[in-house]
């Protein structure tokens, strides 16, 4: 067990770390998808105290941001999928489903509260089989990486714009906090959210993307009973 797998849970992961552990007992390991982002930091920090030593992180795309900090939680390996450019989130998916199931490792989903609200994960994700920060704002998922040591440039990476990751330009402009504040608001229907930070024109354009992706809550569509 490395330093960094053996240092103190904050508090308010405590029960995420403990509940990672528990969910996970079935398989071998956990499988971890790391994109160098914040996301998948967390997770992989998560992941890595609930099973330490039986997590694999799996990157697919050019150099991974702060290596060398990923690496002193677990290993980690880099690896080509196949397909072209149409198809590369759904090559990913595929290349770490199977090599989940040749580990016998569970598939983790780095979405976020956040995220899963908002709905701007691809249909392609849904075969991660473990979700251990789902339930974390992603304004939270900032503060605690920082609390945990992530490094700077994982951090600042939070607030580019990724279209791969779901995090369009759009999107990039509006402060985690305030898309935080909307989502409570508009899908939880909280009272008394200060929203004052959030333009008309942003506050339509998330509208917009809750809207566009409602469909995925409803997944998959069962038929009736014969």
């Amino acid at each position: 067990m490395t330093e960094r797998q053996n240092q103190p849970i904050p508090k308010k992961l405590e029960k995420i770390v403990q509940w990672t552990k528990e969910a996970s007992k079935s398989v071998s390991g956990l499988l971890v998808p790391v994109s160098g982002g914040t996301d998948s930091a967390l997770s992989f920090w998560v992941c890595s105290q609930a099973r330490p030593g039986e997590v694999l992180g799996v990157h697919t795309q050019g150099p991974l941001r702060a290596k060398e900090w990923f690496e002193s939680l677990g290993e980690v390996v880099t690896v080509d999928t196949p397909g072209n450019i149409f198809e590369a989130e759904e090559m990913r998916w595929a290349k770490f489903l199977y090599m989940s199931r040749e580990r016998e490792y569970g598939l983790v989903g780095n979405r976020t509260r956040t995220e899963d609200l908002l709905g701007n994960y691809s249909l392609a994700s849904r075969v991660a089989t473990i979700y251990p920060i789902i339930g974390i704002w992603k304004s939270d998922v900032i503060n605690l990486c920082q609390e945990v040591g992530v490094p700077d440039e994982v951090i600042k990476s939070s607030s580019e714009p990724d279209c791969e990751c779901g995090r369009p330009p759009k999107l990039a402009e509006i402060p985690f906090p305030v898309i935080d504040s909307f989502l409570k608001k508009e899908t939880l229907g909280e009272k008394n959210v200060d929203l004052s930070d959030l333009s008309p024109e942003q506050e339509k354009y998330l509208k917009g993307v809750v809207v566009y992706t409602a469909f995925k809550k409803e997944l998959p569509y069962r038929g009736p009973t014969a």
